[in-house]
């Protein structure tokens, strides 16, 4: 024994030095983390103390919340969904939808021929043309339902160019083909509108460039009305014609077709497909759930314990989805990804918790199993608190986006991960409660009422083998020098290959990437890759009257704004983003036919200048234009005019086909050149804009790439604040952010390398990255500041007391998605991609860089913790709750456990006969002391920074005992190694 005066000048000096260590982050970490630690010593006792009432409170808020759910719509609009809420698309879709709705279905076609021109294609393509006339479908054909131009069914097809006359195109020779094809055909005579050869026949070949000498594509398009009246009758028309193409022709060497009904078909259809196999991959979890947990034997096992977590997951579904639901936040498609999400994170906090459960030391198994669930819960909830309440602000701040769709998926993330949080902490404490009494009261794991009397647990199942292996043989092996070297490389060079990619991740969006690889409609649009590479999409400038009653545009310059709309068509057709000849407009034909007829009604209406001479008089003579003649007649799709008499202009719009832009960024620049040239046209009252289906898509990719960077920005400062505070040490905070920061960077530049673009689904992903890459290294780090020892000691024990946990939380992600990495699907192969690349690099960087980095530079523990075993050096306790105060007593002299064994029921007392202690008893309190000058743990994660008054035998007393026990069995049967000496 050392003299007082030194035991006293040691611990002033210690504390004065623990003082002078204490910094504003300390005092504020201390608070929280001590508030948290006896706010979950609390939680845990009441739950314990009452599981069942826990329980039944669980089941009745989280169906309170699930009542939203009634009113559950699902939201499939992309315009809602991934377009911000202002931007100037949206007003202008309006417009569009209300005056000029989709009114067409299609069929379209690519035809592959050596040579599309020779007699037998044309034969072969007329045919055709002839199957899909004669499809009958409930009495309807073809012709009943047709789109019709000029009078005609639309058929866009280069036998157009004979008006498909059977006799004529029979007896066309090569010769005469060629003829027609080689003139710079710019009108259809069938359909009267502007056309171009080009856009009817693919891989043209020519005669040193010039002459077409053959083709090896051609393309025929069908289009239907689509009328309510015969939709069903439709979509099954267009059933029938795949039927057709999927056949093939004997004069055709290839077919490849494309319907309205496509997508949903396939792209769909997938999705629906391999859900199947997440569902799947939701039972191998809930396998290996069971495996983990339990113990092989009969009473150990946790069948209803692994139920339980998994129902905790659809609890935190209930209440995600019912709160937000009621709160109206949008619900897409994509938020079918949401249980998964919450399967990985929820699993992963239970493991937490059953780790923290059998890391207790040895005596802290004898305490009755109120106080054990009490400690237990105060131990693991700082820890899930780190990494659930990082989550929540990571996908809050991802809610601040003004993508709809992405927010909204963000909301309900962070609902579902807060409501995870809860229920972990109560609804399965409660349940881990109760089955812990089962196997106490020896009841058999699957048929809880039979009970096992004579039953001995078997050897193998004590054995805890994830602790064993990173205590005994994963963390020794890590901290040797060479390995950490090898580790620090492998960290730098697989850090540096993806932040090449990460640099160059580019922003694309096409939605044929999200149809299955092997279906006829993905053959199709590679097929359109291939055939007519330069082909640009479908556009239009529409142009709305605000007030039709004075003007052509609603304006009051009426001749001012004519001129302006003639200016506006021309820089159309000389925009270098529009192709030649595919600009349709009725006003040229209009202004024709005004300067040209001889009718005197006619006439008398037109000034000296060839302009209507009043705003009525042009209604009228527009009118009878549209009405009245075959050419108007062709133009009648594109005019609408108002109710009133006489008949007024209400709309209109000037239809176009896009030159090829081969990625977003230069698809974005050619809607923002059409909208500059509508734009600066200055109409007096009315107003024109380009609009397409596709520039939703391109007004996403605007502000995508902005978006993403930004909420990945805010999501990473938050997530550092938070784990600066819940870790409260600088240093450990920062290297673990970047362990956040490594594994972004990793993910993003593997994706680069798959080919994987920045879109919405890719978007999404990664902003969920940041929250599941947090999970991985926060639990390290905090559990690190926890323990005692010296640099290499810290990090195994480290990962010996949460590494299993971390490791299991991680895989069992994994096998969740794992059966998605053969889908053909792209964007749950997406899903696999990310998720897998999370697990493996977050894995990698939790339980292999960080332990590294920690065991060089890794900064001192806890002060508490420094305390906590300097005051057990001097016999004294230090840290603990006024709660635990109640529940046992430090004994001054010895340094152990005293409790009150004045009951029959103490625990201790109980336990005495077990354990081979003996009581000494005092004034009706015990202290249990060792019968011999040595009792064994195991516990693996140091003291606790409120219970002070547990020994922790690898770091306190390791000096004064050499005989640590390190046999696997002897591991296993005893817990602890604590040297009882007098004086301590």
């Amino acid at each position: 024994m050392g003299h007082p005066e030194d035991e006293d000048g040691d611990r002033n000096h210690f504390t004065k030095a623990s003082i002078r260590k204490k910094t504003c982050l300390k005092f504020v970490s201390d608070g929280i983390i001590g508030g948290l630690e006896n706010a979950f010593y609390k939680l845990g006792k009441t739950v314990a103390t009452y599981p069942i009432l826990t329980i039944i409170i669980c089941f009745a808020v989280c169906g309170l919340f699930g009542i939203g759910m009634k009113d559950f719509n699902q939201t499939t609009e992309d315009a809602e969904l991934w377009v911000p809420a202002t931007s100037r698309i949206q007003s202008e879709r309006k417009w569009v939808l209300d005056n000029f709705p989709p009114i067409t279905r299609y069929a379209s076609l690519i035809l592959v021929e050596n040579n599309v021109l020779s007699e037998r294609s044309f034969k072969a393509m007329y045919d055709l043309y002839q199957q899909a006339l004669n499809i009958e479908v409930n009495g309807k054909k073809f012709e009943d339902m047709c789109y019709r131009v000029a009078g005609h069914c639309y058929v866009n097809n280069i036998l157009e160019l004979w008006s498909y006359n059977e006799t004529v195109i029979n007896s066309l020779t090569l010769e005469d083909k060629y003829k027609v094809v080689n003139q710079n055909v710019t009108y259809s005579p069938l359909y009267h509108k502007e056309t171009d050869i080009t856009t009817l026949i693919g891989k043209i070949r020519r005669y040193r460039g010039g002459t077409i000498t053959g083709a090896e594509s051609a393309v025929m398009l069908f289009l239907l009305q689509d009328n309510l009246e015969w939709k069903t009758e439709a979509m099954e028309w267009e059933s029938e014609m795949i039927k057709i193409a999927n056949q093939g022709h004997d004069h055709i060497k290839q077919i490849y077709i494309y319907t309205t009904r496509s997508f949903d078909d396939e792209g769909y259809g997938a999705v629906n497909s391999d859900t199947k196999l997440l569902s799947a991959g939701f039972s191998i979890v809930f396998i290996y759930v069971i495996l983990t947990l339990g113990r092989f034997n009969l009473l150990e096992q946790k069948l209803y314990l692994s139920l339980a977590g998994l129902l905790v997951v659809g609890l935190s579904i209930m209440f995600a989805y019912g709160l937000a639901m009621a709160c109206g936040v949008i619900y897409g498609p994509v938020h079918a990804l949401m249980p998964f999400l919450l399967l990985g994170i929820g699993v992963d906090d239970m493991f937490v918790i059953v780790e923290a459960w059998k890391n207790l030391t040895y005596v802290e198994q004898k305490l009755p199993l109120v106080q054990r669930m009490a400690l237990t819960l105060k131990r693991a909830g700082v820890s899930v608190t780190v990494t659930s309440v990082t989550d929540v602000v990571a996908f809050a701040v991802g809610a601040s986006t003004v993508i709809p769709g992405l927010s909204g998926f963000c909301i309900y993330a962070a609902l579902g991960i807060f409501a995870l949080f809860l229920l972990q902490s109560t609804f399965f404490v409660a349940c881990l409660t109760l089955d812990q009494m089962r196997v106490e009261a020896r009841r058999n794991a699957i048929i809880c009422c039979y009970v096992h009397k004579d039953y001995e647990i078997n050897e193998c199942s004590k054995r805890d083998y994830g602790q064993m292996f990173f205590k005994h043989y994963y963390g020794p092996f890590l901290m040797k020098l060479p390995v950490k070297i090898i580790v620090m490389l492998i960290t730098a060079l697989i850090v540096g290959v993806n932040l090449y990619g990460f640099i160059n991740l580019r922003q694309n969006f096409d939605l044929t990437m999200y149809i299955p690889s092997d279906s006829y409609a993905h053959k199709y649009s590679k097929a359109k890759e291939a055939y007519f590479p330069y082909a640009g999409i479908n556009s239009a400038v529409y142009c709305r009257c605000i007030n039709p009653n004075v003007g052509f545009l609603g304006g009051i310059n009426y001749k001012k704004d004519m001129r302006s709309f003639e200016e506006m068509i021309q820089k159309l057709k000389n925009s270098t983003h529009v192709q030649n000849g595919t600009v349709v407009n009725w006003y040229e034909p209009f202004h024709y036919w005004l300067v040209t007829t001889n009718k005197v009604d006619i006439r008398y209406r037109i000034g000296a200048d060839g302009y209507p001479y009043s705003n009525y008089a042009f209604a009228q003579l527009l009118y009878t234009f549209i009405t009245e003649t075959r050419i108007g007649q062709a133009f009648s799709p594109y005019v609408k005019f108002t109710n009133t008499t006489p008949p007024l202009l209400q709309g209109t719009y000037i239809p176009f086909i896009h030159t090829y832009q081969e990625d977003s960024k230069k698809e974005i620049k050619a809607m923002e050149s059409l909208r500059d040239i509508t734009d600066m046209m200055g109409f007096t009252s009315g107003k024109c804009f380009p609009y397409a289906v596709q520039y939703l898509t391109y007004e996403t990719n605007k502000i995508l790439q902005v978006e993403l960077y930004r909420n990945l920005a805010l999501a990473g400062v938050c997530v550092f604040i938070l784990t600066l505070l819940l870790i409260a040490n600088l240093w450990t905070s920062l290297i673990v952010f970047t362990c956040v920061i490594f594994t972004l960077i990793d993910v993003a530049g593997t994706l680069y390398f798959w080919d994987v673009t920045i879109d919405t689904a890719s978007s999404i992903l990664l902003t969920l990255s940041v929250g599941l890459a947090v999970d991985y290294s926060a639990h390290i780090g905090h559990t690190y500041m926890t323990i005692l020892g010296d640099k290499n000691e810290r990090p195994i024990k480290a990962l010996a007391a949460i590494g299993p946990a971390v490791f299991s939380g991680g895989f069992s992600t994994f096998l969740a998605f794992l059966l998605l990495s053969r889908s053909n699907s792209y964007g749950f192969a997406l899903f696999f991609r990310v998720f897998f690349t999370v697990v493996v690099f977050g894995l990698f960087h939790g339980l292999a860089y960080l332990p590294v980095i920690l065991s060089w530079i890794g900064p001192e523990p806890y002060h508490s913790e420094e305390d906590n075993q300097k005051y057990l050096h001097n016999g004294r306790s230090n840290g603990i709750s006024a709660d635990e105060k109640e529940d046992y007593e430090m004994d001054a002299d010895s340094g152990c456990i005293r409790q009150d064994t004045s009951s029959e029921n103490s625990p201790l007392r109980s336990a005495q006969s077990e354990s081979g202690n003996s009581l000494e008893v005092t004034d009706g309190r015990a202290c249990a002391i060792t019968s011999s000058p040595i009792m064994k743990s195991k516990r693996t994660n140091g003291v606790d920074k409120n219970a002070g008054f547990l020994p922790e035998s690898e770091s306190l007393f390791e000096r004064n005992t050499d005989k640590m026990t390190t046999d696997a069995d002897a591991d296993v049967q005893d817990k602890y190694t604590v040297t009882h000496e007098e004086g301590r």
